[in-house]
């Protein structure tokens, strides 16, 4: 559903406090430059060591124009399980505001509840974790999804694959798609985890995970929606209320239309042939013969070749690289007008199992059950 959210509010929505509960104005100086100041408060040692999850409070002061205000960042599934394997629902929504309520009061911080519940929603990050069966592995099916062209689908600035093919990342500055093993990713150190903010408790459920279900592979895909330029464009693409509210944005359906929209877009119709069961080429051609009776031979063997091409290695991307070395963005694109052709014929028959297990829990969005 919902990890992590960055919430916008007033200054002056917020009352400081000291140990004895007395009001205070004094907040801890981050950096500061000519135009602005940067405030923050951190959990205390005291905090860290009690083993709760706490946010992360940022005042930014402007000297020109703008009235100071302050984010209040956190993993909104950690703040309630101290892990973000395990998935929150739409009834959590009262819990998390009163938790947030607590953790803030014990950092010093006194929030009254509807301005957390009415807070402007500067950032969010939408996910899902997915099981995945009959013995496909999350390593594999990221290795599957390097084959797409992604330049071409999301005109992403740069797409990474890390960790030995264990997670997939393409960003630009406004948003995010990350796609990742989040069981190896509890065992990561910071450095090479995914997930950075790692608690104690998610640290221990790796090893309790692999000791009572060590087959359990678990991907995990996250939408990041950067600033609120980008959520209100994909909010209003998918006719959702923009400007969104903290209690907008927790809701499972608002959820669910952000990361089918991103994954469809992913796992298109127009590169459904990357993940067929394999076929010999020449079972490829018949099939294509006897599926389009009226297709030339010539034609037919170079939607063969093109088929082949694309799912061997690196798939689409890495045949698109050669290309261009030799040819036009026209021509490329004319050949990823003919796969796409190719893609739309496939029969759901031919298709991986794991393209329409995803699918269909995508489509229920009920949140994993763990073992613990």
């Amino acid at each position: 559903m919902i990890d992590t959210v960055c919430l916008t509010l007033p200054f002056n929505q917020l009352i400081l406090l000291d140990e004895k509960n007395r009001e205070i104005s004094q907040w801890d100086l981050q950096s500061k430059t000519e135009f602005y100041s940067k405030h923050v408060r951190n959990p205390t040692k005291k905090n860290k060591d009690s083993g709760k999850y706490f946010p992360r409070i940022t005042l930014y002061s402007r000297r020109y124009g703008q009235a100071p205000s302050v984010k209040i960042e956190f993993s909104v599934p950690k703040l309630i399980f101290n892990n973000n394997l395990e998935e929150l629902s739409d009834g959590h929504f009262d819990d998390v505001i009163d938790v947030l309520q607590e953790r803030l009061l014990e950092m010093g911080v006194r929030i009254f509840k509807q301005s957390v519940i009415n807070a402007s929603v500067s950032t969010v990050h939408f996910s899902k974790n997915l099981v995945l069966e009959n013995g496909y592995t999350s390593s594999y099916v990221i290795s599957e999804l390097q084959k797409i062209d992604l330049r071409k689908s999301f005109d992403f600035a740069r797409a990474r694959y890390i960790n030995n093919g264990q997670s997939l990342c393409a960003h630009t500055r406004a948003h995010e798609l990350v796609v990742y093993d989040k069981i190896a990713d509890l065992a990561k150190k910071k450095k090479r985890a995914v997930d950075k903010d790692q608690t104690s408790t998610q640290l221990s459920l790796f090893d309790s995970i692999k000791k009572n279900d060590h087959a359990l592979e678990v991907l995990r895909i996250e939408i990041r929606l950067c600033n609120k330029r980008k959520i209100n464009s994909v909010f209003k693409k998918l006719k959702l209320k923009e400007k969104p509210s903290f209690q907008d944005v927790f809701n499972k359906n608002v959820s669910q239309a952000v990361v089918n929209d991103y994954w469809e877009s992913l796992i298109t119709n127009d590169q459904l042939a990357l993940f067929t069961i394999e076929q010999s080429s020449k079972d490829m051609l018949r099939e294509l013969c006897r599926g389009s009776p009226d297709l030339k031979p010539k034609q037919a063997i170079y939607q063969v070749g093109l088929m082949t091409l694309a799912k061997d290695s690196e798939g689409l991307r890495e045949l698109r690289s050669i290309l261009e070395a030799s040819t036009s963005d026209r021509s490329w694109y004319r050949i990823k007008k003919d796969f796409k052709e190719l893609s739309t014929s496939v029969s759901n028959a031919h298709v991986r199992s794991w393209v329409h297990d995803l699918k269909k829990q995508l489509k229920t969005y009920k949140p994993i059950e763990i073992n613990k």
